[in-house]
């Protein structure tokens, strides 16, 4: 019974240390997301191209900073809205499901700026808000993983930023 127990501890020990190896350290990342900038039931859609810097505190929880830029903008009622840039600062939580399949929700801080020009008059606001989302990473190889999430970046007086995106992260 006792070498039975012994066993069952030593597997078990062996599973956690594979996937707490899996996800430590700092790590780095590159991605695009599709945002979309709704004002009062009228939005706009854009593309930012991403990076980000990060550290796992443990196998559940990391911390991140991150910079977007604006590579797309789009058209409103002939304006030109374009995302100059964001960035943020955010938490992660989650549980490793599987060796390649780790689940999360985020939480922070987004500052981003948005400029808006038409017949030759540029015209730019800054916002910041607290910033929530879920997301996942799917392992490709022990240090890179591809990355997918939803993200709602602002929502403040009848604005709201939400992004879809998708890149991957190394681990240093």
């Amino acid at each position: 019974m006792k070498i039975t127990m012994i066993a069952g501890a030593v597997v078990a020990s062996l599973t956690m240390a594979t996937a707490v190896s899996a996800k430590e350290g700092a790590y780095y990342g590159v991605g695009v997301t599709q945002q979309s900038i709704d004002d009062t039931g009228s939005g706009v859609d854009v593309m930012t191209l991403d990076g980000r810097f990060g550290a796992y505190f443990n196998e559940n929880f990391s911390g991140e900073v991150r910079l977007g830029v604006g590579i797309t903008d789009d058209d409103y009622f002939g304006a030109d809205v374009e995302m100059k840039h964001y960035y943020g600062a955010y938490l992660r939580a989650g549980v490793p499901v599987t060796d390649g399949f780790y689940p999360y929700a985020i939480a922070g801080y987004t500052k981003s700026k948005i400029e808006v020009s038409d017949f030759g008059v540029t015209a730019s606001d800054s916002e910041s808000d607290f910033s929530y989302g879920l997301g996942a990473d799917f392992s490709v190889s022990k240090n890179v993983d591809i990355t997918l999430e939803f993200m709602r970046y602002l929502d403040k007086d009848g604005v709201e930023i939400d992004g879809i995106g998708l890149g991957f992260k190394a681990r240093l």
